[in-house]
């Protein structure tokens, strides 16, 4: 079933439901107000009897017999009403004329003023049933008095014939008409799916039109839309990630290959073999150092990875992070400008704090001429710790500054200089800081240096 027929399925039983209510609840009402106006003439007509009936003695007494005499009670055909007086046994003590051999229903087990629907000859009647008591209050028989019910169960036949013919016509054209309504509804359901079924890896780029109503159908269409440009960007990252990973690993693997190729030409000397295996070797190890980095990044691109917060010093951290760099700051002659100050606490995985201080500092330290500082400062504001690590390296022109968190990319100074380096510290420490929900920026002006600040969530 379709999902217009399963709306205008489910809205025709809704429907059906209600009208069936609203149906036997106008029934009820009109067969409620017919029984209240023959229950009213019931109550007038024993009103008129019980005037002409005096009690003495315990005895009946019928002061008024032409009261008897009426046509109403004494024609049978046209508005009879039908009189009966019975005593506490159910003898009858005098009828209206129109009864002729017949007698009303009496039922000995009421004793107040009853309304019931009886027999009288095979047809239906109201029919009023109410003691006569004595001065003493002591009942000495029963006023009956009955009306014929064949209007108003003629009345009340039609009135269910009506209903029941309307009932399924209603519920025809409420499913016809919500059917159709349902189908116009979902018409950009359809243009989604249309669009959806061409959309592949080739057509990333082609979105799906957005309904000119801000309903549930158009956040439906928004978020596939959103989905698609995610799809398309992580597509797209992945294409680049692996035409730079093959690149980036393609180049040590050409140079090793070149070398190891110029050593078996012919036989040379000890030193020359020396010289060519440690370039090979230092090949290696810059393959090794990619595919590490390589796999750290991997390891870090899923959501799943688990970190472990807890409250750290920053300052501490940082520091230990310092010593362990000692000989590659010796090595660049780089002036470190940090004094700890202990008491700034964050919330962050020891293991990834320490891996995103170690590739920011490298960077800093690699980019930078020898002999150029290195200022690292933590200071907090509005409750949230901040580090600034700030080097006099190179810088980064304006152009460049948006991609250096991305995988692979190195600035064209970079490119250029003797400095080895796969592009890839930036964009794990990047990862990291997202992980951990430490806000991550950066700010350059070329030939002063760069600035990358690390902006702790509040404190807990």
């Amino acid at each position: 079933m379709s999902l217009r027929d399963r709306i205008a399925t489910y809205y025709v039983i809704t429907t059906g439901v209600i009208i069936a209510v609203l149906f036997f609840l106008l029934y009820e009402v009109a067969a409620r107000t017919m029984y209240s106006h023959l229950d009213g003439d019931l109550d007038a007509e024993s009103l008129e009897v019980f005037k002409s009936i005096v009690v003495l003695s315990n005895q009946f007494i019928f002061a008024n017999p032409y009261e008897w005499k009426e046509g109403e009670h004494h024609n049978a055909e046209v508005n009879p009403v039908f009189l009966e007086v019975v005593d506490t046994a159910g003898t009858q003590l005098r009828k209206s004329e129109n009864l002729l051999s017949s007698a009303l229903q009496f039922r000995p087990a009421l004793h107040e003023r009853t309304y019931y629907n009886a027999t009288l000859s095979g047809a239906s009647v109201r029919q009023l049933q109410l003691p006569i008591q004595s001065t003493e209050n002591r009942t000495l028989g029963y006023l009956l008095v009955a009306l014929p019910l064949d209007e108003a169960e003629l009345l009340l036949l039609s009135l269910r014939i009506v209903l029941l013919i309307v009932y399924p016509i209603a519920l025809f054209v409420t499913f016809t008409v919500s059917r159709f309504i349902a189908g116009k509804s979902i018409t950009p359901i359809g243009a989604v799916i249309s669009t959806a079924e061409h959309i592949t890896k080739e057509n990333l780029g082609e979105r799906i039109e957005l309904p000119p109503h801000r309903d549930e159908l158009y956040r439906l269409t928004a978020t596939i839309n959103g989905l698609l440009d995610r799809l398309q960007d992580a597509v797209e990252r992945e294409q680049q990630f692996t035409s730079d990973a093959s690149h980036e690993l393609r180049t040590p693997l050409t140079a090793m290959k070149g070398t190891l190729e110029v050593l078996i030409r012919r036989p040379r000397k000890a030193e020359q073999y020396v010289a060519k295996v440690t370039e090979v070797i230092g090949e290696v190890n810059r393959l090794s150092s990619l595919v590490e980095q390589l796999l750290l990044l991997a390891r870090y691109e899923s959501e799943r990875q688990k970190k472990l917060p807890e409250p750290l010093d920053l300052g501490e951290q940082i520091s230990n992070v310092l010593a362990r760099m000692q000989s590659s700051l010796a090595k660049h002659r780089t002036k470190l400008n940090f004094r700890y100050t202990a008491g700034h606490i964050v919330q962050a995985d020891a293991h990834m704090l320490e891996i995103l201080l170690t590739n920011i500092f490298s960077n800093s330290i690699k980019y930078s001429d020898e002999g150029t500082s290195l200022t690292i400062r933590i200071e907090e504001i509005d409750r949230q710790v901040l580090c600034a690590i700030t080097d006099r390296g190179y810088g980064i022109n304006a152009e460049q500054l948006p991609h250096i968190f991305d995988r692979f990319y190195r600035t064209d100074e970079s490119r250029n200089s003797s400095v080895a380096g796969t592009g890839l510290g930036l964009a794990i420490a990047k990862r990291l800081a997202d992980l951990q929900n430490i806000f991550l920026s950066v700010q350059s002006t070329v030939g002063e240096g760069t600035t990358l600040t690390l902006r702790f969530p509040k404190n807990f």
